[in-house]
């Protein structure tokens, strides 16, 4: 990747942003008392905050690399494939959301007990742990890289200096910490792509001629070796994972009731909507300014030439804070949602049920400490020894192995006939199946004619993700009608879902207002405000200064009216 050499007005926004994500996690130490605060936010999150860091928990800096070389390469097909999480939001919000809020939980797998048994719910809770640490021991490594390649620190004082950020401000802070943050980082990642689009088509000369000189095929909906097949499959497994997968459930079940559930949703689904053109569009120009990328075999670093090329020096630390922020927001989410499940539904349920909130609350810390502790080491092994390839490899497994972890947990909040046999049917016949497409694409598909093409390559991953949906599913109902359930089981069902149709009343959530949420979000956006009008003041190029000054004076007002409404609200 190409380096990103920041200037002193840069290192101001950079490390500024560094110091306001610490003193959030900081700020909310003393505020959170019990275990449902710290996992749960004491279902007391706003539901458009909800919404945001719903957005932000999904979205590494990966997908900035990703998606722009993509872009660059296929065109509108990117944002054909960033709109399956609109669409995934979408379902949330229309059926899963609802659902998840009324399931009166904590963790995303608490409700399987009194859905179906004891054993399902230990199984669900330790079947999704390994590889999620895996991957973000991944994410903090190609952050780390990042954070190395711009700020001129060792690689891995970067990963150690990223890990150890994520983990204070999630450690001290809870869930609460980290929707602000997402919040945070939203204004810087928000600002990055607001920037850019119009900066590339001026670059390009104007809006007329940034788009009517390209080729034809960069503007269709599907493009080289994604086909329909590919993105159906990819549309199946972004709704599964943005409805079921620890960290974005727990979005929706943090918030007051099941209308602001929803509510949460439909606003992840408006970003992701109006998100994906404005991060992939000016990849898509670039080819004016950028036009040998594909034959210099440098498509993966074209955001990164992007922001060199077309921001003014002070401008770039924005981007640099956007991208590494983007990784903490996701990375975040996990270490709570993880420690979550291990201290209510391992520790609590196994092997102290009768420990005190304060005891939970210490347990959850320490775990999320041992979490943050376990990623760092392995982010630092693959930097020491040169294993990225074999990580990327186990984020495509990942894909094959969504379906059978996350599809019956949907299941189970929505499916009445379905029993406990049905739920592990379905989680043995997805991974069966799971482990057969990865042997078939890895020694089967290679031996066909033009089975080595990439389009051949992508076709079979599509269906991969189809077959395993669909096994899974099989799996499910076949256990399901092949078993028989219990009177027990039948009353324990009846009781679940009596509790899921009834809407979530006011008496069962506290008063608004007592967590404390506007004075730090007010302060944040002031401090963003403050440190991109200081960047602005010590540019010595006046378009950075400009720029710079505006958006910080517009963010500065932005934190005195979220100061004010709090003062009003508390007169």
């Amino acid at each position: 990747m190409t380096a990103v050499h920041l200037s002193f007005p840069d290192y101001v926004v950079v490390i500024g942003y560094f110091v306001i994500v610490v003193w959030i996690g900081l700020y909310f130490r003393n505020q959170i008392v019990a275990a449902k605060d710290y996992f749960a936010g004491g279902h007391q999150i706003p539901w458009w905050l909800a919404g945001i860091s719903h957005y932000m928990s999904s979205f590494s800096a990966f997908a900035f690399v990703a998606y722009a070389q993509l872009g660059y390469t296929y065109g509108w097909v990117a944002v054909t494939l960033f709109w399956a999480s609109a669409f995934a939001c979408m379902l949330g919000g229309l059926f899963f959301a609802r659902r998840w809020r009324r399931a009166r939980v904590i963790t995303p797998v608490e409700f399987l007990e009194r859905r179906f048994n004891a054993f399902v719910r230990q199984l669900f809770a330790w079947a999704g742990i390994p590889m999620k640490i895996f991957d973000d021991a991944l994410k903090i490594f190609a952050t780390g890289l990042f954070v190395s390649l711009s700020m001129g620190l060792s690689l891995h004082w970067s990963i150690i200096l990223c890990g150890v950020v994520m983990v204070v401000y999630t450690f001290y802070g809870g869930l609460w910490a980290l929707v602000v943050t997402d919040y945070v980082q939203f204004i810087m990642k928000g600002l990055a792509m607001l920037l850019l689009l119009p900066l590339a088509i001026a670059g390009a000369g104007g809006m007329s001629r940034a788009f009517s000189s390209l080729p034809p095929e960069l503007f269709h909906l599907t493009n080289g070796p994604y086909t329909w097949i590919y993105i159906a499959g990819f549309f199946v497994l972004i709704g599964i994972s943005y409805n079921a997968s620890w960290a974005l459930a727990q979005k929706y079940y943090s918030v007051r009731n099941e209308k602001e559930a929803s509510k949460a949703a439909y606003c992840a689904a408006a970003l992701n909507f109006l998100g994906a053109p404005l991060l992939i569009l000016p990849a898509v120009i670039g080819r004016h300014f950028l036009p040998d990328l594909v034959a210099q075999n440098r498509t993966a670093d074209v955001y990164v030439l992007l922001v060199l090329k077309l921001l003014p020096v002070g401008m770039i630390g924005i981007i640099v804070a956007a991208m590494f922020s983007a990784t903490m927001a996701v990375v975040s989410s996990d270490y709570n949602a993880i420690a979550s499940v291990l201290t209510k539904d391992v520790y609590q349920r196994l092997i102290n049920p009768k420990a005190a909130e304060m005891r939970l609350l210490w347990m959850g810390r320490w775990i999320t400490l041992g979490l943050g502790a376990l990623t760092i080491l392995l982010s630092l092994w693959i930097a020491v020894s040169h294993q990225q390839s074999l990580f990327n490899t186990m984020v495509t497994v990942l894909g094959l192995f969504m379906a059978p972890t996350l599809l019956p947990l949907l299941a189970g909040l929505t499916v009445r006939k379905l029993n406990w046999q049905g739920a592990f049917g379905g989680f043995l016949c997805g991974l069966l199946t799971g482990f057969l497409m990865l042997a078939l694409k890895t020694w089967w598909l290679p031996a066909q004619p033009g089975g080595g093409s990439q389009e051949a390559l992508y076709n079979f991953e599509g269906a991969s993700l189809l077959v395993n949906a669909a096994m899974t599913v099989v799996g499910m109902v076949a256990g399901t009608m092949l078993t028989s359930r219990k009177a027990e089981a039948e009353t324990r069902v009846n009781e679940f879902f009596v509790a899921l149709d009834r809407p979530v009343a006011a008496s069962e959530v506290p008063p608004s207002g007592k967590s404390g949420a506007l004075p730090v979000i007010g302060a944040s956006t002031f401090g963003v405000g403050i440190l991109l009008t200081a960047a602005g003041l010590l540019s010595n190029v006046l378009t950075a200064r400009v720029i710079d000054s505006a958006f910080g004076v517009f963010l500065l007002a932005i934190g005195v009216l979220f100061l004010r409404n709090h003062r009003k609200s508390q007169s």
